[in-house]
Order: C-alpha cells, then sequence, then structure tokens
C-alpha cells in the first residue's frame, strides 16, 4: 500500500507539473497580488534542536507548509513522505520554524512544499490523490520550491585518555556540531553497555561548526576512576539560551539525532603513564633540553628550588609538548638569569584552561602539575656554566658584528672595542669606550649579533669581541675604565688574562 501511495502521487505530480516558483525571467518573483500563494525560501542550516526556516509563505487560507526529501532522481520532492511540517494563516506568515522529524546533512536538497487544510483542521492527512490536503496548485503546477542545507555535520570522537586535572576531571571531545549546543558526558549505565541518563557528570557548551578539541570538565563533587567508561553526547541548546535543561521528560535540549542515531561516543579513563628525562646540563643559549614522554598534551616548565623542593608557582621557562614522545624539548629562560651549579626543577603539566596558554597559578585549577602513580611529575637538575671564551671571526660588516660563541659562567656581556696600540707599539683594544655590546647567559651563547648602532667600520679596521661580566646583575653595561674598581669588569681566564679576540673587518 506503501509503494502504491507513492506511485499515484508520482502520477499525480506528472500530471500537475511542479511550479518550483522561479522569477518571471526578469529576475522579479511572482506577482503576490495576481497569486493565490507564494512561497519564499533559502539555503540554510538546521536551527533550535533541527528546524528549517521559511522566510515567507502567502495563502488565501489556512494551510499547511511542509518539506520532502529530494526523490531519487533529484529533480523533484520525495512524495508522500515528509520530515517536517506546520501549519500556515491566510495570509502572509513570515520565519516560519518547521521542526524536522529526522536529521538533514549538508548539501542535502530539500523541497518544500504548500498543502491544503480541507480535512480535519489542523491534522494534516495528505496520503494521496484521494486524501485531503491536497497540494496546493497555482495555473496547475504544484507549489513547491527546492532549498539546500549548508551546515557542518555533527559527529562527535573521543578516544581514551587521561585525567587532565588531580581532583574532580577534565577530558577532551572532538566536537562538529551542526547549531549551537552541549557537549554533555554520561557515566556508564548498570549493564556497561551504554550511557546513564539523563544524569550528566559534565557538560561544555559547542558552536555551530566545527569545533575542534572541546574541553569538559567535570562537575563540581563528581570524580572518575581509572578504567572507568564515560559516555560524551552531543545536545541541542534548545531553551533557555546558554542553560542545559534536558532531562528526559521537557523535551528540552534533546540529545542530537544523525542518520538515526544519537549523537555520543565513548571513552575509558586510563591511568597517566607519563614520563620526564632531565639531566644535569650546561646551559644552552640560556635554555635547557628535555624529554618528555606525554600522555597528553601540556607543557613542561622550569621552576627554581626552594630549598626543599620546587618554588611554585613561579616558574622561569616553559615549552609546549604534544601528546607522545616529545625529544630534545628546549626549554628557554628569556630574561631570566641561572648561576652556575643552580638547582633547577623541570615540571610537567597539563593544558586544560585556553589552549596554548599557560595558566597554572597554584589556585584557579588550571593547568595542573601531572601525577603518575600518586607523584608529580617533576625532575630536580643542575645546571653549569662554562669556561669563559669567545669566538669570532675576520668578516664583513656593515651594522652588526658577529659573534660565533661567547661561553660564560655567570651574566654579562660581548662587547666591541676598536683597536690602538699599547706602550709597546702592539695591537690592543681601545677600553675608553665600546662600538656595540651584545648580553650573554651563563653557558653557551652562539650565534650572537652585535648592533653597532650610529657606529661605523671599514675595510681593514681592527676590532676586539671582550667578554665582561654584570657585576651588580642590573642588565646594564656600566663599565667605566677611570673607576678605580669598576663595575662589570672584564672577564679573565684562570690565568688572569681576559677574555678577548682580535679580528679585521674585510
Amino acid at each position: 500500500m506503501f509503494i502504491k501511495n507513492k506511485l499515484v502521487v508520482g502520477i499525480i505530480l506528472l500530471t500537475l507539473p511542479l511550479m518550483s516558483c522561479k522569477d518571471d525571467g526578469m529576475g522579479n518573483e511572482p506577482d503576490m497580488e495576481e497569486n493565490p500563494a507564494t512561497l519564499s525560501v533559502e539555503d540554510q542550516g538546521t536551527m533550535n534542536g533541527n528546524q528549517v526556516n521559511i522566510p515567507e509563505a502567502k495563502v488565501a487560507e489556512g494551510a499547511w507548509v511542509v518539506i520532502h526529501r529530494s526523490s531519487e532522481s533529484g529533480d523533484g520532492p520525495m512524495v508522500p513522505d515528509i520530515i517536517g511540517k506546520a501549519m500556515l494563516e491566510s495570509g502572509t506568515n513570515t520565519d516560519v520554524s518547521i521542526q524536522l522529524q529526522e536529521s538533514v546533512s549538508d548539501g542535502e536538497q530539500l523541497w518544500a512544499m504548500l498543502h491544503e487544510d480541507t480535512g480535519t483542521e489542523g491534522e494534516y492527512e495528505f496520503t494521496g490523490s484521494d486524501s485531503p490536503d491536497q497540494p496546493i496548485t497555482v495555473d496547475g503546477d504544484v507549489f513547491t520550491k527546492p532549498f539546500g542545507i549548508s551546515q557542518t555535520d555533527p559527529a562527535i570522537s573521543s578516544p581514551s585518555q587521561v585525567n587532565k586535572a588531580n581532583s574532580g576531571g577534565v577530558f577532551n571531545v572532538n566536537v562538529n556540531a551542526a547549531e549551537e549546543g552541549w557537549i554533555v558526558i554520561h557515566r556508564s549505565n548498570s549493564a556497561g553497555d551504554g550511557p546513564m541518563v539523563p544524569d550528566i557528570i559534565g557538560k561544555a557548551p559547542v558552536e555551530a561548526g566545527e569545533n575542534g578539541t572541546v574541553q569538559i570538565s567535570l562537575n563540581d563533587g563528581e570524580s572518575v576512576e581509572t578504567g572507568e567508561q564515560l559516555w560524551p553526547m552531543l545536545h541541542y541548546d534548545t531553551g533557555t539560551d546558554g542553560k542545559y535543561e534536558f532531562d528526559g521528560n521537557s523535551g528540552l535540549d534533546q540529545p542530537v539525532v544523525f542518520d538515526g542515531d544519537i549523537v555520543l561516543s565513548n571513552f575509558t579513563v586510563e591511568a597517566n603513564q607519563s614520563t620526564l628525562t632531565a639531566t644535569d646540563q650546561m646551559v644552552m643559549d640560556n635554555s635547557i633540553t628535555v624529554d618528555v614522554d606525554a600522555d597528553a598534551a601540556g607543557w613542561v616548565v622550569v621552576h627554581r628550588d626552594a630549598g626543599n623542593g620546587p618554588n611554585v608557582p613561579p616558574i622561569i621557562g616553559k615549552a609546549p609538548v604534544e601528546k607522545g614522545m616529545n625529544t630534545d624539548v628546549q626549554i628557554s629562560f628569556g630574561d631570566s638569569v641561572v648561576t652556575d651549579g643552580e638547582q633547577l626543577w623541570p615540571m610537567v603539566h597539563y593544558d586544560t584552561g585556553t589552549m596554548g596558554e599557560y595558566e597554572f597559578d597554584g589556585q584557579n585549577g588550571l593547568d595542573q602539575p601531572m601525577l603518575v602513580e600518586g607523584n608529580i611529575l617533576m625532575k630536580q637538575i643542575k645546571v653549569s656554566g662554562a669556561t669563559p671564551s669567545v669566538v669570532t671571526n675576520d668578516q664583513s660588516a656593515d651594522s652588526d658584528i658577529a659573534v660565533g660563541e661567547a661561553n660564560a659562567l655567570q651574566r654579562g656581556f660581548v662587547v666591541i672595542h676598536r683597536n690602538t696600540q699599547d706602550g709597546n707599539g702592539n695591537d690592543a683594544p681601545d677600553v675608553s669606550g665600546i662600538i656595540g655590546k651584545a648580553d650573554i647567559y651563563t653557558g653557551t651563547n652562539g650565534d650572537l649579533m652585535v648592533d653597532l648602532g650610529d657606529n661605523s667600520v671599514e675595510s681593514g679596521d681592527k676590532l676586539w669581541a671582550m667578554l665582561h661580566i654584570d657585576s651588580n646583575n642590573n642588565g646594564t653595561y656600566d663599565f667605566d675604565v677611570s673607576d678605580e674598581n669598576p663595575e662589570d669588569p672584564p672577564v679573565t681566564d684562570s690565568n688572569s688574562d681576559i677574555v678577548m679576540v682580535k679580528f679585521t673587518v674585510n
């Protein structure tokens, strides 16, 4: 019988040509005064819980606007089946919302069609040629019009993962959503084969489109155990905007259904088995390197020593780490200064707040340290400086001087002096002034560029690169040769010789 009805209706639509509300050839819609019915549609994505919108429909008396899927050929509606309908009042109806009873996909074409309401008032009864509520025709044409669905089809994924919080819980779910809504987490039901609904233990809002990785924090008072199975589920936001209201009875914020299935996934809470490898080392370019095998993306940071452990929450350097093996992760200290023999504490943290922003302050609960078997993942190491030396070569120069390497036991400067002669007529640095300088830090400093500022050099000029310490630790070069005990004096080696090197401008 179902097939017969569809065949009968198909014959009707062949007998009564489809009128898809085409314009008059000059870009104009049919004149509303001359036509008993008009209909306008537009390409769109679903909204407000799988609804579509009809911008305008005009009918002479109470009627229906219904939504059909496309036929297999794609050149007309599939009838008599409908996936949504709405009543129309006589006259002009604007912004008509139609609740779809089935999910629709990106790129799909739907057909809006006008039907009479000639049977039981307010009850849609069209099933074929002999039924009430026949399609409205204009000049013998069935009044219908196609429109396209343009949206991100809903989908979620959630691989098994560690809990990224030391109390409560934070978990990641990848979310695509056709419209605004919620991603929530349910516990497993008693059988362990699905979610326990309607109760949730955490939620986060999602936008229409590709949301990427969404972090879900568990509700206050909720906690989970290693090995527990959890169920993320996508819901609409159809009640009070921004308020999750699904309770299984009210009809609000219903689960999203796509292709006949609720959009959900499941994952297992795994034990964190991350590792951190950090050894005593020389500071290189004011940084250290470590290896991190991380079970979750996060941060490796460096704390100073507090005497009985790391000084937290302040850090002197940080670097992001990805899930998986991260080798030779360089942690730069920026403008922070470390000393030869200082104890430091590399520590691994989660990234649970704004992705890519380190936010741990010891109070806000964000970016907490990773715990492995109940212990913070950290390591105490000792850093060292390097035997003082400076290396540079003869070079062409314009506004900068290249210093290949400067090694130091403490913070200081590499400065450039012009050449002069000593009392014996030998080349010597002119220490009455400098023509450029660059900061150096404890350890090895490579590939330095010394800005000459307004000073100029010419081919054949002899210059000297010399190391100075920052004796007052203020970051400013304060050496004055006229002082009896000058600040920031030159660095000397084990033979009490000044650490410097002469080179020539080509």
